[in-house]
C-alpha cells in the first residue's frame, strides 16, 4: 500500500535520524540550562523523561516539544527499521549491520534501566546492620497498626498512586484486612508546618504548600490522610509530613495505627553490617581523600566480610553498594560517624559494556573490509 510504504520510507529516513538527533541536542542543552535554576531532578524529569514538555523561551513563550522518552523511542525505531530490516544485505555491510546492532542493545539497555532499576541508598553507623535500603527520591504511605511487640503487617501506598492528588483532588484506597478506608488528599511534593510561615506560602490544613528546592534531596512532601470507619462512617484526619522523626499515631475502630510519609524502602535479600569506617583527610583540610567501609554480610546464616572503597563497590545477587559519602562531615575526633552507601540494582548494568564491545567489533570489521577492498583496487592498478 502506498500510505504504508510512506510511512515505512519516513521512519527508516536518514532524515529522520538527523532531526532526531537535532532535537536530542536540544533536548540536552535546555535540560542543562534548566538545571541551573530548577536543579538535575526536576530538569530530568521535565525533559529527559517525559513524552511531551513544553519549554518557556524568556519565560514568556510556550514552546512545545518531544520529550527525551518519545525521542529516543523514535531513534530506536528509526535505527532498527533503516538499519536491520530495510538495509541491503551482504558480506559488504556485515560490520555496519554488527555495529547498528550493538547500538541498539545499548537503547534496549537503557530503558530496562529506566524500566526496572532500583537505586537508593543506605546509611549505617558502625556496629549498625540494615536490610533495606530507601529510595533517594521516592515517597510512599505507611500504616499500619501501633502494636507494641510482635510483628505487624503494613500497608504500602507508593507516590506514584497519589502523588497527583493536589487542587482538591482525592483517592479512597480499600484494605479487606483493616476495618477502615484510607484517603489521601492534598498532597504537596514540599510542604512545611505553617508556624512560621510566609505570607508567600498558601496554608493547606497545618501544613503549607513550599516552592520546590533546586536540590530534590531537600524538598519534604506532605500530605493528608483521612482513615473513614467501615462501620459507623467516623473519619479520623491526619497530616503526613516528610519532616517528622516518626509515624503519626491516629485511633480509628478502637486500635491505635501508625501512619508515615517517607522514603519508599526495598528489602534485601541479605543483611549489611558496619564493622568500622575509615577516612583519610587531606593535610590541613576537611576534604576527604580516601574513606572506605570494613562491612559482613550475611545470607542464609553464612557471613562474609567485605572493604568497600570509592572505587571498589560491592556485588552481590545482582545488587551493587558504592561507597558515597560519610558523616557528619564537622564532627568532633570522638563523635560517631556513620557510612553512606548508594545501592543500586540494574538488571542491565553490564548492557553497555558488551554494546560497546559489539559496536567496536562492527565497525573495526567495516574499517578492515574498507581497507582491504581499497588495497585490492591498489593492487589492481599498478598490475
Amino acid at each position: 500500500m502506498p500510505v504504508l510504504k510512506k510511512i515505512s520510507d519516513f521512519l527508516a529516513s536518514y532524515k529522520l535520524s538527523c532531526f532526531l538527533f537535532l532535537l536530542l541536542l536540544l533536548l540536552t542543552y535546555l535540560g542543562t540550562v534548566s538545571q541551573v535554576e530548577n536543579g538535575l531532578y526536576q530538569s530530568q524529569l521535565k525533559y529527559f523523561e517525559s513524552v511531551f514538555v513544553v519549554h518557556w523561551a524568556f519565560g514568556v513563550v510556550p514552546i512545545p516539544l518531544p520529550g527525551g522518552y518519545l525521542v529516543m523511542t523514535l531513534a530506536f525505531a528509526n535505527l532498527f527499521w533503516g538499519a536491520v530490516v530495510r538495509a541491503r544485505r551482504g558480506w559488504s555491510k556485515v560490520g555496519i549491520l554488527v555495529a547498528h546492532t550493538g547500538i541498539l542493545i545499548m537503547l534496549g539497555g537503557a530503558f530496562v534501566s529506566y524500566a526496572y532499576s532500583e537505586s537508593g541508598h543506605m546509611s549505617l553507623y558502625e556496629n549498625e546492620s540494615s536490610d533495606e535500603f530507601e529510595a533517594s527520591y521516592e515517597w510512599e504511605i505507611g500504616v499500619g497498626e501501633a502494636a507494641t511487640a510482635g510483628t505487624v503487617t503494613e500497608y504500602i501506598i507508593r507516590q506514584s498512586d497519589f502523588e497527583g492528588l493536589s487542587d482538591g483532588r482525592a483517592r479512597t484506597f480499600k484494605f479487606s484486612n483493616l476495618p477502615f478506608d484510607l484517603k489521601i488528599a492534598d498532597y504537596m511534593p514540599n510542604a512545611a508546618p505553617s508556624v512560621g510561615g510566609g505570607a508567600a506560602v498558601r496554608a493547606a490544613g497545618k501544613l503549607m504548600v513550599r516552592p520546590l528546592s533546586r536540590e530534590q534531596e531537600q524538598n519534604m512532601a506532605g500530605v493528608t490522610v483521612s482513615l473513614v470507619e467501615k462501620t459507623s462512617g467516623t473519619v479520623h484526619e491526619a497530616q503526613l509530613w516528610a519532616g517528622n522523626n516518626g509515624p503519626v499515631t491516629v485511633e480509628a475502630a478502637g486500635k491505635r495505627w501508625n501512619c508515615a510519609l517517607r522514603k519508599h524502602r526495598w528489602k534485601l535479600p541479605f543483611s549489611i553490617k558496619l564493622d568500622r569506617f575509615n577516612h583519610e583527610l587531606h593535610p590541613r583540610t576537611n576534604m576527604a581523600r580516601e574513606y572506605s567501609s570494613y562491612v559482613t554480610k550475611t545470607e542464609d546464616g553464612l557471613s562474609q566480610q567485605v572493604r568497600i572503597t570509592m572505587n571498589e563497590p560491592l556485588r552481590h545477587r545482582g545488587y551493587t553498594f558504592y561507597q558515597s559519602s560519610w558523616g557528619p562531615q564537622n564532627g568532633g575526633p570522638k563523635e560517631r560517624l556513620y557510612s553512606v552507601f548508594a545501592v543500586v540494582r540494574n538488571p542491565a548494568d553490564q548492557v553497555p559494556l558488551y554494546a560497546c564491545l559489539i559496536t567496536t567489533v562492527g565497525l573495526v570489521l567495516h574499517f578492515m573490509q574498507r581497507l582491504l577492498a581499497y588495497l585490492r583496487k591498489e593492487k589492481a592498478k599498478k598490475s
